[in-house]
């Protein structure tokens, strides 16, 4: 992690915690929420020992090779309405990325950031609710890849798998600073408005999955499809094999190679 990591100036609501190694960034967030933090807490590691992804899936975070980090939100919205928080880091991603790289990236629904058909960051939002349904807090938690592991990564998913060093020659001085403090300043520009959803059509149009036949690998609609289009609420509409087309509100999906 760059000097200065921990330090770093991301806006007067924001209090940064570095950590060199902890399990899970979210699982410090959320541990921190109960305790009466403060909307704006970030939690930023070089490695974690059990990070974790969307459904059960492990997020593979090893030290010195990624940016993985976690931030407390308190958003006024609906419960239903939580996964815009994951719509609108993925945007944000997407133009902080090109910002500080000047590199086209593309998302593929509903929580990743692929570069060339592979994955390089995965977004990961968890939510509590209150008892009277209301939601209590988010924590919004993303992992980017930016060093291949000495050793590659894991044969499961390493033919899917990429990094930052992959697809750009040098990085700017200071670079994991100033890709954090851009994701921020863009989500929370988003995050102000998040129910208008006027961001949802530049998540549309980055999306690598549109036009694309697929795998559905959770929900009632498992089995192979093909992708339609990515509506004005960021559901994704498929055609199944028997010529159904159904919207798909959340799930796992593959891009069939």
């Amino acid at each position: 992690m760059e000097q200065g990591i921990s330090n770093y100036c991301f806006g007067n609501n924001i209090c940064a915690i570095y950590k060199d190694s902890t399990d899970s960034t979210n699982t410090d967030v959320k541990k921190l929420a109960e305790n009466g933090a403060s909307e704006g807490t970030l939690v930023i590691s070089e490695h974690q020992t059990a990070g974790r992804g969307r459904l059960g899936k492990t997020f593979y975070s090893p030290k010195g090779c990624g940016l993985y980090f976690s931030l407390l939100l308190k958003p006024q919205i609906a419960p239903s309405n939580a996964y815009l928080l994951t719509v609108a880091a993925a945007v944000s991603m997407k133009r902080a990325i090109f910002h500080i790289f000047d590199k086209e990236t593309q998302i593929k629904w509903v929580n990743d950031i692929y570069f060339n058909g592979k994955k390089f960051c995965g977004i990961l939002t968890e939510s509590a609710i209150e008892k009277s349904a209301s939601l209590k807090y988010a924590v919004l938690g993303i992992g980017i890849n930016i060093y291949p592991p000495e050793n590659g990564y894991p044969e499961e998913f390493a033919y899917k798998t990429t990094n930052l060093k992959e697809f750009t020659d040098s990085f700017p001085d200071d670079f994991k600073n100033k890709l954090l403090s851009k994701f921020l300043e863009e989500f929370f520009s988003i995050y102000e408005n998040l129910e208008n959803k006027e961001y949802v059509k530049e998540y549309r149009d980055s999306s690598c999955v549109t036009g694309k036949e697929i795998e559905i690998l959770s929900g009632e609609h498992k089995g192979y499809a093909s992708a339609i289009e990515i509506d004005d609420d960021a559901n994704l509409l498929v055609k199944l094999k028997n010529g159904e087309i159904v919207s798909l509100s959340s799930g796992d999906i593959s891009i069939r190679l």
